[in-house]
């Protein structure tokens, strides 16, 4: 993984700074009832709904979900503590496909407040997620470093020039076959100690 020098962090929500309990085949079902039609997966259907009325509906449906579940929220590797002790020294921001409302709600809970934050309300796909935060906190993509759960955060943030973590939490991906284009860690307790190697390097 090439040296940088970080400015800023984007993360990843759920799976990466909490865990909620969604079931999204369930999710899932429902959407493609009320689309007639199946549903391979949520992320390639919303880039193809954005900007009609049928985004929004289907949008507002999945929110009913994401309400439900704040009851059983988790909170993971004690992220809040983390993120207020980074934005003392890093611009951060959240990236997420939940929606504005759940996002708000999951961010009060945290006790969390010096965040730039866009959600499937503002951008269908992970890549433009992350442009937006880059471009809102006036810094170049290099400067920032995107921590998230899944390939497709790593990958997109690659895609659009940042840096990139994966957080291999349940060891979800086989990562003999993915090179050293991103650092991996196997929780966030560990992002501390990967910022001082790299400022230290």
């Amino acid at each position: 993984m090439a040296m940088y020098k970080v400015q800023g962090i984007i993360f990843d929500l759920d799976g990466t700074l909490v865990e909620l309990p969604i079931d999204w085949g369930r999710v899932i079902r429902h959407v493609e009832s009320l689309l007639g039609r199946k549903v391979r997966s949520l992320l390639d259907l919303f880039p193809k709904l954005w900007g009609t009325k049928k985004y929004e509906e289907i949008s507002r449906a999945i929110e009913e979900f994401e309400i439900a579940s704040l009851s059983g929220l988790k909170i993971l590797d004690d992220s809040p503590r983390l993120l207020i002790e980074l934005s003392l020294k890093y611009k951060l921001g959240l990236v997420t496909f939940q929606g504005r409302n759940v996002t708000r709600k999951i961010i009060d809970k945290m006790g969390i407040n010096r965040l730039l934050i866009v959600t499937r309300d503002d951008a269908p796909t992970r890549a433009e997620q992350i442009s937006r935060i880059v471009s809102a906190a006036q810094l170049e993509s290099k400067e920032f470093l995107v921590v998230g759960d899944r390939l497709n955060d790593v990958y997109s943030a690659l895609k659009v020039g940042c840096n990139a973590v994966l957080v291999n939490r349940w060891g979800r991906y086989d990562l003999n076959r993915t090179g050293e284009e991103f650092a991996v860690i196997p929780n966030l307790k560990e992002l501390p100690r990967l910022l001082r190697i790299r400022e230290e390097s």
